[in-house]
């Protein structure tokens, strides 16, 4: 009794702004929706064939296996954002913004210990240690110089201790050197929130910063005892020209989410759409992916290469937005892979802010010397 009330805990955070009723629908039915989309199970015409509890053990395992595969990755990864203001006109072009960030990203994982990215907190996700070079990155400035700001950093956490290092900033082609460090005794914020945004149209990192991933939910869901009503409907549906599993969260008459998985390429996602709809049924786009690329980087390893996120506008009257993901280059479960990536190092003449220490000083310079009047 104890673990299963446990396991609806974690339920409720599955899926942000749904009804918690719905969400423990979601834990105990998503397990079978999947089911057919097992590569050792036949997919049948009839959708909602019910599936033995043999058959739900062994998705369990297979996917499991499946985002358990994920070792280590290295992308190269360019994002670019457009706006549109009618999303119903195809006459209206998407309009290419200089907001962009071009980055290198690098991460390892433990699913075996299930170590999280930040052991301070609520369990976070499966990623061990992680990198992020962001080697460019242009974003809105409100109230500054410009009307776009461009900076440079890097920013690590290698388990224990987070370091990021300022290389450049200011307004946007017109930057100037920071050269400044901070060693930090925790997840550094831009790590912690900026990497799930760089993943979450992935199988394996989905559920990023919830604390669970799909073979968690499966798992939950793992009950012969249990008798729950179905909110889900489950149908074989090409998607983009892919044959897919769709799922579809019903039961609200405000929302309406759909995830399309390819059996065929380790489940990967490759489709996602969550609709709003109002009192008078208009239905407005809350978030949709579409992963238009997928490459095998490693043995079971497909990842997306090309990927689009639109999502609404965050205030009333502005735009939509459309974000581009598009990976130059691919790296995934390499045998000899060298953690001390996950450690910056600071260049001499860096001033570093060591809050681990509680110390400022600069690099090359004695740090217990003392400061010149």
């Amino acid at each position: 009794m104890l673990n299963k009330v446990l396991q609806n805990k974690n339920v409720m955070d599955i899926i942000v702004n749904t009804y918690i009723l719905y969400m423990r629908h979601f834990v105990y039915i998503a397990m079978s929706l999947f089911l057919l989309a097992c590569p050792s199970t036949t997919i049948a015409d009839d959708s909602k064939s019910i599936v033995s509890p043999e058959q739900l053990e062994e998705l369990v395992l297979n996917i499991e296996a499946a985002e358990k595969s994920l070792r280590n990755i290295k992308i190269d990864l360019d994002i670019f954002v457009e706006k549109k203001a009618d999303l119903s006109d195809p006459c209206e072009p998407w309009q290419r913004t200089p907001i962009y960030t071009s980055c290198t990203i690098w991460l390892t994982t433990n699913w075996s210990t299930r170590t999280r990215l930040d052991p301070q907190d609520k369990p976070q996700c499966h990623i061990d240690k992680a990198r992020i070079d962001v080697h460019k990155e242009v974003r809105e400035w409100k109230e500054g110089l410009a009307p776009y700001s461009e900076k440079s950093y890097s920013v690590a956490f290698n388990g224990q201790y987070g370091r990021i290092l300022y290389h450049r900033r200011g307004p946007r082609g017109n930057t100037f050197q920071k050269n400044e460090g901070r060693i930090l005794p925790e997840v550094p914020s831009n790590l912690k929130w900026g990497l799930p945004n760089r993943l979450s149209f992935t199988l394996y990192f989905f559920f990023e910063g919830k604390g669970y991933t799909f073979s968690d939910i499966f798992r939950w869901a793992d009950d012969p005892n249990s008798t729950v009503p179905s909110y889900f409907e489950f149908t074989c549906e090409a998607f983009e020209g892919v044959q897919c599993i769709k799922i579809t969260l019903k039961g609200s008459e405000w929302l309406q989410k759909n995830w399309w998985l390819d059996p065929a390429r380790g489940f990967a996602l490759v489709g996602y759409k969550h609709t709003g709809i109002l009192k008078d049924g208009t239905q407005l786009l809350r978030k949709s992916i579409e992963v238009t690329q997928l490459k095998e980087v490693a043995n079971g390893i497909w990842w997306p290469i090309k990927a689009t996120v639109i999502l609404e506008p965050l205030t009333s009257g502005e735009p939509y937005r459309r974000i581009i993901y598009q990976a130059s280059d691919v790296v995934a479960n390499v045998s000899n892979f060298d953690e001390n990536i996950f450690t910056v190092p600071f260049p001499d003449g860096c001033l570093i802010d060591d809050q681990v220490a509680g110390k400022k000083y600069r690099v090359g310079e004695d740090p217990n010397a003392p400061k010149k009047q």
